[in-house]
């Protein structure tokens, strides 16, 4: 009987042929690795290194590498990895204005940023029309996500913020009225101030006077002198802490009983400034380390096992300003501009450190806002207010 088979020369070839095959798919396989590591997603930070905001702004930079490195042990994006891009806005709306512009010619797909205000609205004009998808991680004030469809923020609103912090003055420290400082020269401050009032004199609180200062010129005596004859329940200062600390440090000296509260802009440094007149003060915040959920406990964790100890609510901000993106892109398959933005808007229920996030139509998330108290050197987590 006659055996059909595979004959010796027929095996050999065809594992020649097989082997080449092997190879050339291996070949392939680095060479699309090799290509995904030479087209790196470039995402920019841009706030303060230098100026007068340097020294707390520069705290977004540290988040961010700390980012870039957590999405980089996780395969990056799309299967390709992160390159941070650093640029320092020197503290101006022009800087900003300017970073924005060098990011784009670097090739950068995203921006994260500013700190302040006054800068986010400056970057946002040269991002919108570029059509470059940026989240601002501190910027309160409503006007930058009004500037256009690509502009988002992981922060909540001046007009939220205002709202809470009104209705814990009411509610919980039983202020009927109020005086508030503003700084003329921030775009931060003045809306900040203007929400708050809206709503306290809404709940029912009377502001029995509003002047503006000049931080660049401050004569606290002055104004504090005043608030000391009207003796109001509440002194309302939502500054930075420069201006903050000027004002709060002196209150004694002048009789002033008010309870002191601000806004985001300050946190446990304003001991550095002041030292235990600090103590007492209220102020809003967008996460506190206390926080007992999963992955703000997580994120505690190795944050500080890997880059050492968290400073403001500002890290973990920045962290969930990279992480939606990157929810984004993966989202969108692409990094292209108007997808990431669609893929941005479709966001629900992302759960972030700073709490779960969805985007309304203008950008904004709706999430919930800490009420903090500095205390014994130390800050002290009282209750998150939701919207």
């Amino acid at each position: 009987m006659a055996v059909t088979g595979i004959r010796p020369r027929e095996t050999f070839v065809r594992i020649v042929g097989l082997s080449l095959m092997l190879s050339i798919l291996a070949l392939a396989v680095f060479a699309s690795s090799d290509a995904s590591a030479a087209n790196p997603v470039r995402i920019a930070m841009i706030t303060a290194k230098t100026g007068e905001a340097g020294p707390t702004n520069s705290l977004s930079f540290e988040a961010a590498r700390y980012s870039v490195n957590v999405i980089n042990g996780d395969r990056g994006i799309l299967g390709r990895p992160v390159e941070l891009l650093e640029y320092d806005n020197q503290s101006t709306p022009e800087g900003s204005a300017e970073a924005a512009r060098q990011a784009l010619a670097d090739g950068a797909v995203a921006v994260v940023g500013c700190n302040w205000s006054s800068h986010s609205l400056a970057m946002a004009e040269v991002l919108q029309k570029a059509r470059i998808p940026m989240i601002t991680h501190m910027s309160t004030n409503p006007a930058v996500t009004r500037t256009g469809d690509y502009i988002f923020r992981a922060c909540f609103t001046d007009e939220l913020q205002g709202a809470g912090l009104a209705h814990f003055a009411g509610d919980k420290l039983r202020a009927k009225t109020a005086v508030i400082l503003v700084d003329r020269g921030r775009t931060y401050s003045k809306g900040l101030a203007r929400s708050f009032a809206e709503s306290f004199e809404a709940e029912g609180g009377a502001v029995l006077w509003t002047a503006e200062y000049d931080s660049g010129n401050l004569n606290p005596d002055m104004y504090l002198e005043n608030v000391s004859q009207l003796d109001p329940d509440l002194l309302f200062v939502p500054g930075g802490y420069a201006d903050v600390a000027a004002f709060f440090g002196r209150t004694a000296r002048h009789n002033v009983r008010a309870a002191r509260m601000s806004g985001d802009g300050i946190s446990v440094k304003l001991y550095s400034y002041i030292g235990e007149l600090a103590d007492g003060v209220y102020f809003s915040g967008h996460w506190n380390r206390w926080v007992n959920t999963r992955l703000s406990r997580e994120f505690v964790r190795e944050y500080e096992k890997e880059s050492g100890k968290i400073r403001e609510n500002t890290q973990a901000l920045v962290y969930d300003s990279f992480m939606l993106l990157r929810e984004a892109m993966e989202w969108a398959g692409t990094t292209d501009g108007p997808e990431v933005r669609d893929a941005l808007f479709r966001i629900s229920g992302f759960e972030g450190v700073t709490g779960e996030i969805t985007f309304d139509r203008n950008g904004d998330p709706i999430k919930p806002l800490t009420i903090n108290q500095l205390r014994y050197g130390g800050l002290l987590y009282l209750e998150q207010i939701h919207p």
